[in-house]
């Protein structure tokens, strides 16, 4: 990453930060960096401690919705922890998941695909500009 840091001290940082924007309002639900097996471990405790500080929830997703938000091998092999406002917010993320199932279903219509990383996007509590760019750039 950059030399000299120590990789578990950054994203504690990253992650207490998170949980303060989440806690305070600023956005619904944030994600961690994807971590390989071993980085997420080390990452369980401090992120703990910053989920309990801020007054947020936590979910560790090993297979998170692939939309065309992100680039779709974004968290391949790696998990990721979801820093959420509330039990609420992470029943919405289980919705989207049942949506994207859906759509697999259903051989992945465009407008389903499409209103999966629209919602997703609104759920990370992006702007609908940036929704739209994101999609362009990645979908």
């Amino acid at each position: 990453m950059i030399e000299g840091f120590d990789l578990v001290s950054y994203h504690a940082g990253v992650n207490m930060a998170f949980a303060e924007v989440v806690g305070a309002g600023c956005k619904r639900l944030a994600l961690s960096s994807p971590y390989d097996p071993e980085l997420v471990e080390k990452m369980m405790e401090p992120t703990r401690v910053a989920a309990e500080t801020y007054g947020v929830e936590l979910k560790v997703e090993t297979d998170l919705l692939v939309s065309k938000l992100f680039p779709e091998d974004i968290a391949k092999d790696k998990t990721v922890i979801m820093i959420a406002q509330s039990s609420e917010v992470l029943d919405e993320y289980k919705r989207l998941k049942e949506m994207k199932r859906e759509s697999a279903a259903k051989g992945h219509p465009a407008e389903m695909e499409l209103d999966v990383a629209r919602a997703f996007g609104r759920l990370l509590s992006y702007s609908e500009e940036k929704i739209e760019a994101l999609i362009e750039k990645n979908g």
